[in-house]
């Protein structure tokens, strides 16, 4: 009986191995969209645009603002988990959420802002990609 060097199990190996690749998730989309405003009213938003377009009480939307005279603003109208009217968020960027603004003007994909008790934008974080793409 004739034995198998290494050399000749490496194509098996191989072919077993792309046999067991895990499943592509095409087609997968990531929508979601919430606002919460504390006590104190600093607060936050998340999700894309397309989940505040669709969101099931159709007042709900969120944008990044600017101004001819240069003036920037987040704004957003959500209506929160048991509540019966929709609430509005805004805020005014600081220094360096403001070095993001032209990004979140062109942004069609996840973002994540919070602002402090005095209404300024204090976070901002942007994502795009394919899971995003139905905007």
């Amino acid at each position: 009986m004739k034995s198998m060097s290494m050399k000749s199990l490496i194509p098996m190996v191989a072919l077993a191995t792309l046999g067991a690749t895990s499943v592509a998730s095409a087609g997968h989309t990531y929508s979601a969209a919430s606002c919460y405003q504390y006590a104190d009213s600093s607060g936050y938003c998340y999700g894309n645009f397309l989940a505040f377009r669709s969101d099931a009480t159709t007042t709900s939307y969120a944008s990044f603002r600017e101004t001819d005279a240069a003036t920037r603003s987040f704004y957003a109208r959500f209506t929160v988990a048991g509540a019966t009217v929709p609430s509005t968020y805004t805020c005014i960027p600081d220094a360096t959420v403001s070095a993001m603004w032209a990004q979140a003007l062109n942004a069609r994909g996840y973002f994540y802002v919070s602002w402090d008790a005095s209404g300024t934008c204090n976070y901002l974080t942007l994502n795009n990609g394919s899971s995003y793409a139905t905007y």
